[in-house]
């Protein structure tokens, strides 16, 4: 038997699913996969990142889910074998649009140039990360539909179903619930990251280290079982599976037959 490990989450969904071992979504899913809460003797417990980090330092037997390894982050905490991989924010644009002139991975100015009187449909109640802000702010306000007020996420699907503009930036599992008419295309963005590894961080102990080891002969497990592949896909739109499989392929060194 292992020792009691905490595992911490700022998600309240994440949690609700854990506690009652329900696969809502890809984090869940893939964590559940992965900790196996009914073989080890885990608790998992809602604490925002900024305690978690606080509790940590004293050595306490502390696990976070689905944070990126970082050096600065490997000098302090140990980590598992890749669990999950999200996939950024993508632009998208309906398949009967033109893009034979459009250079893949986007770039806005490229685009702009190319089709000087298309628009993107953008929100201005959030941020959209500090490199895609700074590129968005270097997009010609004659390119842009910025949407105001609340509920930004349906109001702007709303809008990109009505086709009242023709580019939109979304993240690929805010469509996997979402049912859009006519066939979608979506496309990289040239100087953002494709996606991020999601990875279990805990406190360097005896008891973690332990832990770690276990939950990544599991993993392995999975990986060489296909399940966390499919685990992925069973999340990700259909239309972007060979992308997600290709990239898990590389990440997390799974072998297909």
């Amino acid at each position: 038997m292992y020792a009691q490990i905490l595992i911490h989450t700022d998600n309240q969904h994440d949690l609700a699913s854990f506690m009652q071992g329900e696969m809502r979504s890809l984090s869940s899913a893939t964590n559940l996969l992965a900790l196996a809460p009914e073989e080890n003797d885990i608790e998992f417990v809602f604490v925002p990142l900024k305690r978690s980090l606080q509790f940590m330092k004293k050595g306490e037997p502390i696990c976070v889910i689905n944070k990126i390894k970082t050096t600065k982050r490997e000098k302090q905490f140990i980590f598992s074998a890749p669990i999950n991989l999200f996939l950024s924010r993508r632009l998208y644009q309906y398949a009967d649009l033109d893009f034979e002139k459009m250079a893949i991975p986007v770039s806005f100015d490229r685009l702009f140039e190319a089709y000087p009187n298309r628009q993107l449909i953008i929100s201005d109640q959030i941020s959209y990360g500090n490199k895609l802000d700074a590129l968005i702010d270097g997009v010609s306000n004659h390119n842009k539909i910025i949407r105001r007020g609340a509920s930004h996420s349906s109001g702007i699907l709303d809008m990109f179903r009505e086709q009242r503009g023709d580019y939109v930036l979304l993240f690929p599992l805010e469509l996997s619930n979402t049912s859009i008419e006519k066939p979608i295309l979506s496309f990289e963005i040239a100087g953002i990251e494709p996606y991020i590894v999601g990875r279990l961080m805990c406190v360097d102990s005896t008891k973690t280290r332990r832990f770690i080891q276990h939950v990544n002969k599991r993993i392995n497990a999975l990986n060489v079982e296909g399940k966390l592949l499919q685990a992925h896909l069973n999340y990700y739109p259909k239309e972007i599976h060979s992308q997600v499989t290709n990239y898990l392929t590389e990440e997390f060194k799974v072998t297909l037959n």
